[in-house]
């Protein structure tokens, strides 16, 4: 039996208000030839031209195998430039798959 008579309920977050905790930015630098397959992802206001044939792309990120996948579904039309540790684990990952074929 409660004491007080207030019901103590967990305030609701919006998932938007979920996901904005969880989701970063990081940058990409992506061959043109990509472009539309990134829109899907975030709009053109996030990219930046870098030379005729590349643009930097501010690209919405969370840690997690599925946002790590999309990455690297752009193969070798996309480097990840930042932060530091996302691109390390971008390496770790890549290594690990290129492993495979070794054997």
């Amino acid at each position: 039996m409660r004491k007080s008579g207030r019901c103590s309920l967990k305030p609701k977050l919006e998932f938007a208000d979920v996901l904005a905790t969880l989701q970063t930015n990081i940058k990409i630098r992506i061959h043109k030839s990509i472009v539309d397959r990134v829109l899907d992802y975030c709009s053109y206001e996030n990219f930046i031209p870098d030379d005729k044939e590349h643009y930097i792309v501010s690209f919405p990120f969370i840690e997690n195998d599925y946002y790590y996948d999309i990455v690297l579904s752009f193969g070798d039309k996309c480097v990840c430039l930042e932060p530091l540790h996302v691109r390390e684990k971008m390496k770790q990952r890549i290594y690990d798959i290129a492993s495979l074929y070794k054997k």
